[in-house]
């Protein structure tokens, strides 16, 4: 079977894995309760929509919850890849559930498309238990439609379906070269350079380098300064200046609070060594 649908009341510790029933994804829709990552603990409350493929975690009801979920096999847009075309999307529903965007993450819809959501879902669930058929042109043209609608609330929230793997390199570049101006560091700035939303960008940056944005500038920073404390070279304010410090004391500061030492006492302890 390429697709089955689910909508049910499910009970506390009740888990949802695509894989275990022999599915490639699941589109899972939270109507009511709360579904939580075996792997991290992270919670989705209700009224969001999570895209789940072989890679993502398992996910258990945390107490009675009232889901929809749609499992599909990869095979199912291979099998009616000729009516795909008619749909005209810019990502084919692999894509989408394979984007590192969406994995173990969720969409928090708006009002008109929770709406629309849930009255799609019920159409699919309506006619697969009236004609208890699940190979139809019906089906799956709701099924396209579906992602038809995903695919735009993607578009409106900036969220990028495709991530290139160069990108990472790119922002390294851009921020090594910009460290000495942290006005062009701000997350907006950076967010601009390289379109991704400014709202998106700091779950973006830390699911790249497993640290947040501000700790890996703030780590940068720390090193340049022991770089330049260890030379003979640097006197505070030029360290200060170079680094783009309001003065001798907001440095004195910044690395106090990282390092629970001062500037002057790392200097020291290099020196003595």
């Amino acid at each position: 079977m390429n697709i089955s649908f689910v909508s049910e009341k499910m009970k506390h510790k009740q888990k949802i894995n695509p894989h275990d029933l022999g599915f490639d994804f699941a589109l899972v829709y939270i109507s009511e309760g709360t579904l939580i990552s075996k792997n991290n603990g992270t919670k989705f409350e209700k009224e969001n929509l999570l895209f789940l493929n072989k890679n993502s975690d398992i996910f258990e009801v945390k107490k009675n919850s009232f889901v929809y979920i749609l499992y599909i096999s990869d095979n199912y847009f291979k099998d009616l890849h000729h009516v795909q075309q008619n749909f005209r999307l810019s990502y084919s529903p692999q894509e989408i559930f394979n984007s590192q965007t969406l994995l173990n993450k969720s969409l928090s819809l708006k009002k008109e498309n929770r709406k629309l959501i849930e009255k799609n879902f019920q159409i699919i669930q309506q006619y697969i238990g009236w004609k208890n058929s699940t190979d139809s042109i019906f089906v799956f043209h709701q099924v396209m439609a579906l992602f038809a609608l995903i695919e735009n609330i993607l578009k409106d929230l900036e969220l990028p379906i495709k991530e290139s793997y160069e990108i990472s390199t790119e922002i390294d570049n851009y921020i090594q070269h910009n460290i000495y101006f942290p006005n062009k560091l701000q997350i907006k700035c950076i967010a601009d350079q390289f379109q991704i939303s400014a709202n998106y960008f700091g779950a973006f940056f830390k699911k790249r380098y497993l640290k947040s944005y501000k700790t890996y500038i703030d780590d940068i920073r720390i090193d340049l300064i022991e770089e330049r404390l260890q030379s003979e070279r640097y006197t505070m304010k030029q360290i200060v200046d170079e680094l783009g410090f309001n003065d001798e004391s907001h440095l004195t500061n910044f690395y106090k609070k990282k390092k629970n030492m001062t500037p002057s006492s790392y200097k020291k302890s290099k020196n003595s060594a």
